[in-house]
């Protein structure tokens, strides 16, 4: 038949595209230093597999697998279901590795195996002891953003800042290092391990409490410390040799991490690392994130005699783009995504890693739909602009770019002080896309993420450091729609055209949720309304819903099981902080879908 036909070709196509894809990452890993390791490379190589959070090195958050699409997803089913005990937001996205699923949960952080021969039955789990939560104060929740699984063992952060290898079959302890944070100052840590040789690299999270931010590598066999480098502070401490070299002219300063900041507010201006990594096996540099300056409240970081002073005191590196070596962890290139950052733009999200052709030639390329509202293409050796940034909300900080000296242009409307409140509206409020897992297919060429259209006014407050509490010193008023008339959309980018090619506007709330896609032309991910659905990659019709009564904070992935068969799974899940469903609450409101509990989902085909 013509469908069959179709079928058939759209099969062919998919495989070729990512045979190609795979090609190239494994190309890669044989040049240059050729650092990355072998065993999680080798993993990523199979399609059926998934050893770490986003899937690959290249953070595309992307499946191979092609036997559901968009011919048959409508008949996807729910397989199985395992309750996972906690009442709180999941964020890190579970994964597979042979016959067994992992899945790590916040706090009390416990780790589970469960069998996939014999689906949802329990293997083994584990609940460390954390001496140290009471004292673990994390913004926004108790989560963990992941775990990562190489050479037979599984690596992962507690809450309370400890780190953790375990026998992957067994779940016995091989290695525990007992405390990488300082927590007398709140330091935790959150983010997904990212495994490179023999290096296990994290980063701390607090940037809400006047944390200075840094990267760490530990030993994989041992869990002893290897170095740490800073994102703010002396050379010595941010890991800045003759190896640095920016592509701009405003990066090419002296002590960067001191000079652009008034006085010494270098010690607790933030810029934690607390997102997601991704790596190039070919030059062995790793890229993430940091997170907002500290405090949101710009007066404490720049000369008040010469404020904004935008040039002078850009504060780096905080909100700002990181490369580093990956062996060393020297620094060799960074880039202010937001310089002197008051409006929280953490930009800990994740940074895509392709080769596009550009004007006709292929380029080493970093894509990233940062939190302030634009939409970045860099090269990914250099730190150049190959697009000017287009925004893909609402973007009011900003008016666009000086191309020449790689900078935003600030508005003068959206800047604050103690006491004046910022002119006009700031928009994005917080986020125009936030921590959320997002992708990339190399099928399609497009790049998937939920933007946000949010508004707000802020204004400065006076305050002193005390280690441990809130540094924040800003407060915000007149929040706010942004216009166009929606909040939420998942949105469809062309990383070549700089250009977006589709949006799905949310139907209630914003929709702000990770969302992974896959060789079949899915995009997987949940909404506001308690629905898991399946969206048509290449235009946004969404072709099957599963409503889940949850919520959704963790990526889906997508995985082989055992009998050969395709499956996605799932985890829904809510703290029990959310505002309690009145009598006169709108059938579709919703609060109605978010109620406390989490639940792990397993769809499959008849």
């Amino acid at each position: 038949s013509a469908k069959g036909r179709d079928l058939f070709k759209m099969r062919f196509t998919l495989k070729r595209a990512w045979r190609l894809a795979l090609a190239g990452v494994t190309a890669a890993a044989l040049l240059g230093t050729a650092m990355a390791n072998d065993d999680l490379l080798r993993i990523q190589q199979d399609p059926g597999q998934v050893a770490m959070a986003n899937v690959n090195y290249q953070g595309w958050n992307f499946s191979p697998l092609d036997r559901i699409n968009t011919y048959n997803v409508r008949n996807l089913q729910v397989k199985w279901t395992f309750q996972l005990g906690v009442t709180d937001s999941l964020e890190a996205p579970p994964l597979v590795v042979g016959d067994t699923m992992y899945v790590l949960t916040p706090k009390p952080n416990t780790l589970y195996a469960i069998d996939l021969v014999n689906p949802g039955v329990l293997k083994w789990s584990f609940r460390p002891d954390m001496p140290g939560l009471e004292q673990a104060k994390a913004c926004c929740g108790a989560q963990t953003r992941g775990l990562t699984y190489a050479e037979g063992k599984l690596f992962f952060n507690t809450l309370d800042g400890q780190l953790f290898a375990l026998d992957a079959n067994t779940g016995e302890v091989v290695w525990h290092n007992p405390s990488v944070v300082d927590l007398s100052i709140t330091e935790t840590t959150t983010n997904a391990p990212l495994v490179v040789g023999d290096n296990v690299i994290i980063g701390n999270e607090g940037g809400e409490r006047g944390v200075r931010g840094w990267v760490a590598a530990f030993d994989i066999d041992t869990g002893e410390l290897k170095w740490k480098c800073y994102s703010t502070g002396p050379n010595d401490d941010m890991c800045i040799t003759d190896r640095f070299q920016p592509f701009y002219a405003v990066d090419q300063v002296p002590e960067p991490g001191v000079s652009t900041w008034f006085g010494d507010s270098w010690l607790r201006g933030a810029g934690t690392a607390w997102g997601y990594f991704t790596y190039d096996p070919e030059s062995n540099l790793f890229y993430y994130g940091t997170s907002n300056c500290g405090p949101w409240n710009a007066d404490y970081r720049r000369d008040p005699a010469t404020a904004p002073g935008f040039d002078e005191y850009p504060n780096k590196y905080c909100a700002s783009l990181l490369a580093r070596d990956a062996t060393t962890g020297e620094l060799v290139w960074a880039y202010s995504l937001t310089p002197q950052d008051q409006w929280d733009y953490d930009d800990i999200g994740q940074n895509f890693l392709i080769d596009l052709v550009i004007n006709g030639e292929l380029r080493k390329t970093l894509v990233k739909p940062a939190r302030n509202g634009f939409f970045y293409v860099f090269d990914r050796l250099t730190g150049e602009l190959l697009h000017e940034p287009k925004p893909y909300t609402t973007v009011t900080w900003a008016s666009g770019f000086d191309m020449e000296r790689g900078v935003p242009i600030i508005n003068d409307d959206a800047v604050f002080y103690t006491d004046i409140p910022s002119p006009g509206l700031v928009c994005p409020l917080i986020a125009g896309n936030n921590w959320y897992n997002d992708a990339y297919s190399p099928v399609t060429g497009l790049v998937y993420f939920q933007a946000e259209n949010r508004c707000a006014r802020f204004v400065g407050i006076e305050g002193e450091y005390v280690p441990g509490e809130s540094y924040n010193l800003t407060q915000r008023t007149d929040t706010q729609d942004g216009p166009g008339g929606w909040v939420g959309e998942l949105q469809a980018w062309d990383p070549v055209r700089n250009e977006k090619v589709w949006g799905l506007k949310a139907s209630i709330g914003m929709d702000n949720k990770p969302v992974m896609v896959t060789a079949g032309n899915l995009v997987f991910g949940g909404t506001d309304a308690g629905l898991f659905r399946a969206v048509d990659a290449r235009n946004g019709e969404v072709l099957w819903t599963f409503r889940t009564g949850g919520d959704f904070r963790g990526s889906p992935i997508s995985f082989l099981g055992p009998d050969g068969r395709q499956y996605v799974a799932v985890v829904t899940s809510r703290a029990p902080s959310d505002p309690q469903v009145g009598q006169d609450t709108a059938a579709d409101n919703a609060a109605r879908y978010r109620r406390a509990g989490t639940t792990l989902y397993v769809f499959g085909l008849p």
